[in-house]
């Protein structure tokens, strides 16, 4: 069994990470309905490009002291996807984690996620995952804030509890090394 780990940190003021992104984004697609992101108010886009946004990223997170982070390579990390999730008044994500298609009963050593809460709904929405350890499971959750950095493994399995009123906005990469 793997032991799962979550990094949480915050990067302060959003506004270098939004320019970084919206100035580097080439293309976007619409994936609302055919992810782990629910409810009547949410909507998924798929990224490409970004990579300003991913450049600045990295740096940021190469610069974290965190015994988890300092086990990446990061002469070998590159992207594998972005996407930005907007959620409203009652959205949510399903348990899930993160994998290449059709592997998703694979846990995979190399890889990480990322989330950067770039706004937050005044209630509700808190992350929660599930860290297993050869003890057993445990169960946490995370009210995010404004700035808030996740990067956790692909393995760890996590979800969104349904959101109050207030816009939720998050862009998310996942990477290998």
């Amino acid at each position: 069994m793997i032991e799962n780990w979550l990094v949480k940190v915050n990067v302060g003021d959003v506004k270098l990470f939004e320019n970084a992104l919206y100035n580097s984004i080439t293309k976007t697609e619409d994936v609302t309905g055919t992810t782990s992101a629910k409810g009547p108010n949410t909507k998924q886009t798929e990224l490409w490009g970004c990579d300003e946004y991913l450049k600045l990223l990295i740096d940021y997170i190469k610069n974290i002291q965190n015994d988890n982070i300092s086990n990446i390579n990061f002469n070998n990390i590159k992207s594998l996807s972005a996407w930005i999730v907007e959620g409203q008044e009652h959205s949510y994500h399903i348990l899930h984690r993160h994998s290449a298609k059709g592997d998703e009963h694979l846990v995979f050593n190399n890889n990480i996620s990322t989330v950067l809460y770039l706004d937050i709904p005044k209630s509700g929405g808190e992350f929660y995952f599930v860290k297993e350890k050869p003890t057993g499971t445990q169960t946490h959750s995370i009210e995010p804030k404004k700035g808030d950095l996740l990067i956790f493994p692909w393995s760890l399995y996590h979800g969104v509890y349904p959101q109050g009123p207030g816009l939720r906005k998050s862009v998310n990469v996942d990477f290998s090394f």
